[in-house]
């Protein structure tokens, strides 16, 4: 799995999660339902307890320290959702931005910008580059419901800009993402991807995760750690 991994900063856990276990899942985050913009709900860890001992149970614990070593720890939590109220397209980019839990200026941090009262800024590629990311889908994703779209191993060629991003992209081959409910889906921050509008617009549940080991510079801190 890790060498996988390694190559193509991307790979597929299938029936990592049970029925059950997925089922519960439904019904935590069923408590955001009648929220507005409840497709992108940030600081899941803080808001959801069960999601936060999700985070740290032993089986995704063991998954992340097999690709960041044992220091791994959760840093970041967001419910993304593809409902008919926010069925777009999202362009093909890289998560170049970390969450912390206040804006203190440092060398190499830049473009801080705040996402509902939470700061966001880019930090050295080093951090991003080791950052392990999983998707925990709670619903059968694929290309009628605007599966994640990525280009294998481009997480290989650091943090691209734009222009040179969608240049690689249109000589690359796009792989589909498709997954099952229970399925964990591993992905650097740094590999191409996105997603189309779905054909069929429907819940597209994804509770997203994001581990590191590494520590920021002081007193610079994780936002959710």
């Amino acid at each position: 799995m890790n060498l996988q991994y390694e190559q193509n900063g991307y790979h597929l856990i299938q029936n990592a999660l049970s029925e059950n276990e997925v089922a519960s899942l439904i019904k935590e985050m069923s408590v955001f339902n009648n929220e507005i913009n409840n497709y992108g709900i940030r600081n899941l860890m803080d808001k959801v307890p069960y999601v936060k001992n999700l985070a740290m149970s032993l089986l995704l614990l063991q998954i992340a320290k097999e690709v960041l070593g044992e220091q791994a720890k959760p840093i970041r939590s967001v419910f993304f959702d593809k409902v008919p109220e926010a069925n777009w397209n999202v362009a093909w980019h890289q998560d170049t931005s970390i969450v912390v839990k206040e804006k203190i200026k440092m060398p190499g941090f830049n473009k801080w910008r705040e996402k509902q009262g939470v700061p966001h800024v880019e930090p050295p590629e080093k951090y991003l580059a080791s950052i392990l990311t999983l998707r925990i889908h709670l619903d059968p994703t694929n290309e009628k419901n605007g599966v994640l779209r990525v280009v294998s191993g481009s997480h290989s060629d650091g943090r691209v800009k734009s222009g040179k991003l969608m240049d690689i992209v249109e000589n690359s081959e796009i792989i589909n993402c498709n997954a099952n409910p229970g399925d964990i889906l591993l992905m650097n921050p740094l590999l191409f991807h996105s997603s189309r509008k779905a054909i069929e617009p429907k819940h597209r549940r994804i509770i997203h995760l994001e581990y590191s080991a590494m520590k920021l510079p002081e007193p610079m801190q994780w936002y959710e750690n």
